[in-house]
């Protein structure tokens, strides 16, 4: 097994020059008049969009999309402290579809 520090360090390295790439690419793009140009047409032309979409958007959207995210938490919590426990989880849905939980581990930095 390849030593989680080097593949860290690399992963760094990469990241690093990727902001680099990012930062001279933007910087690029904003000394192009026609870009400017088309960048501002987008932005009337989103907000115009916006507000459409809004003025027709039925209310129960956002509490649905509220109850939604809770409701996963929920799981999450349930799922973890199951296994913890040593037990097994499977969901099926309405069509016999099986899932199982995918567990993540990510890395924050310390302050």
């Amino acid at each position: 097994m390849q030593d989680i520090q080097k593949i860290f360090d690399e992963i760094q390295k990469l990241k690093k020059e990727q902001r680099e790439f990012k930062k001279e690419y933007k910087y690029d793009l904003d000394r192009n008049e026609s870009y400017q140009e088309i960048t501002g047409e987008l932005k009337k032309m989103r907000e115009k969009k916006k507000n459409i979409e809004e003025g027709s958007r039925p209310p129960r959207i956002d509490e649905i999309k509220y109850e939604i995210s809770k409701l996963n938490e929920m799981i999450s919590d349930i799922a973890i402290n199951s296994l913890m426990d040593g037990k097994s989880i499977y969901l099926k849905d309405e069509y016999d579809a099986e899932y199982e939980p995918v567990y993540k581990v990510t890395f924050k930095k310390i302050k």
